[in-house]
């Protein structure tokens, strides 16, 4: 018989956080995660990775300190590097949430494909002239967002995807000013003094 439950009984928590967002609708791992916080707290300092709950938006994850780069400790996390279509579609992304949450609706913002290609479409590589191509870029886009979780696609509802809250932590405000300041700069190097990426 194992004393696996006994001894370590935030382990279904510990594991969803590792592989990355852990939300509220997976019920048991949620339980555990707000019943043994300060044990997960304690247990991730160890890999030094910090624990992010949001109770109010319903997820949680973990981060890298920076510093454990300097002191000769594995990287446990992996970073996650975005190609400028990515990038942009995930500050569009975070931007029309922002216009979601400030029309004072609670319900999950669901776009569907078209919809997402249509705020794309007004940033689209005016060097690119095959429409055809221009949009499987972005359906591309729309599927690495997925897998890493920014975006969720509904179940028996193919091509609508629900906009997960989780983006609001990778992109806070000031962050989204930044990057929308950088990707407007490369905008302008590339394409001249045309359409701008918007605050």
């Amino acid at each position: 018989m194992s004393n696996t439950d006994t001894d370590i009984p935030f382990g279904h928590a510990a594991v969803h956080l590792l592989r990355g967002v852990l939300y509220r609708d997976r019920t048991d791992a949620w339980e555990q995660l707000l019943r043994y916080r300060g044990r997960l707290e304690t247990y991730f300092n160890v890999l030094r990775l910090d624990l992010f709950i949001d109770e109010a938006e319903g997820y949680a994850y973990l981060r890298q300190r920076e510093e454990s780069e300097t002191e000769d400790f594995p990287r446990l996390m992996s970073r996650r590097t975005l190609s400028y279509p990515q990038t942009l579609l995930l500050v569009l992304l975070r931007k029309r949430l922002m216009e979601f949450e400030a029309a004072g609706d609670e319900s999950r913002l669901v776009l569907s494909e078209a919809d997402i290609i249509d705020l794309v479409r007004g940033y689209w590589d005016e060097l690119e002239t095959n429409e055809r191509k221009r949009e499987d870029q972005i359906v591309s886009g729309i599927k690495k967002l997925v897998a890493f979780q920014f975006l969720e696609e509904l179940k028996g509802e193919k091509g609508r995807y629900a906009v997960r809250r989780i983006i609001k932590a990778y992109l806070p405000v000031e962050e989204l000013l930044r990057i929308a300041d950088t990707l407007r700069d490369y905008h302008r190097e590339r394409f001249g003094a045309g359409q701008e990426v918007e605050d």
